[in-house]
């Protein structure tokens, strides 16, 4: 197991996931049991650690924030109403069908075949052409956020100190012919970097970010001070990628 916790979209793909297979409705402590039960051996050493009061596990006490988060959301019934039971609302169901579907595309993949590959790979000399980007923009936007995914809230730790990528909200090459500026970046982790930039995920201009190959909601994009998102790039990734919805 990893010392990261798990991001808090995966907690609530979880949480959609134990309650849709459910008919969803589940009382609180069974919800957390029965997610603890599918997902337990996903879990790392930090999610399984205590929150410093000491009364309940850290992925307990961050699915328990992350159900009020699906509250304002609108994919579960008000706690108020609920009364300790954890209840899908018609958006949640649709959340919850959304996840089914992907599910079943991943299932419907055939199994690649292994190549055979090369023993001796060969060489051939190459002259390209590449931009250059200012690092002094990268730098900032990465340190600003403290090298903290703006979608997933990951931090990468390495031997040589914290990671994280500076991401071209419009890409600098052609045809796009983005500025390379603060306002045109965002700072993410890896994965979702690559994510970000093949369109498989958006972002609105209230900051919302969403899973195209899904549907799925990601929730909000972390923001930070002195970071000004241009809106005008992110409706430009937007149109590059089949969504012009605001």
């Amino acid at each position: 197991m990893t010392a990261e916790l798990t991001a808090q979209q995966i907690l609530r793909k979880w949480l959609l996931t134990v309650l849709g297979e459910r008919g969803g409705s589940v009382p609180t402590a069974r919800a957390l049991t029965e997610m603890e039960r599918r997902y337990g051996r996903l879990l790392s050493e930090e999610d399984q650690s205590l929150t410093m009061r000491g009364d309940e596990s850290k992925w307990w006490n961050r699915t328990r924030f992350e159900r009020k988060n699906m509250e304002r959301a609108k994919l579960l019934v008000p706690a108020s109403e609920s009364r300790g039971v954890w209840t899908l609302t018609e958006a949640g169901w649709e959340e919850y069908r959304k996840i089914e579907r992907a599910e079943e595309l991943k299932v419907a993949l055939p199994m690649p075949s292994q190549p055979v590959g090369q023993e001796s790979p060969s060489r051939a000399e190459i002259i390209t052409q590449r931009i250059i980007r200012s690092t002094a923009v990268a730098d900032y936007i990465k340190r600003i956020h403290s090298h903290i995914c703006q979608i997933c809230g990951t931090q990468l730790i390495t031997p040589k100190g914290a990671y994280a990528e500076a991401a071209h909200i419009r890409a600098l090459g052609q045809p796009h012919s983005g500025p390379d500026v603060a306002a045109n970046v965002l700072c993410l982790c890896p994965n979702h970097h690559v994510l970000f930039d093949f369109g498989a995920l958006v972002i609105s201009d209230t900051l919302i970010v969403t899973d195209q190959c899904s549907g799925v909601s990601l929730g909000h994009l972390r923001e930070a001070p002195g970071h000004e998102i241009g809106r005008e790039y992110l409706a430009y990734h937007r149109n590059c990628n089949g969504r012009a919805a605001r």
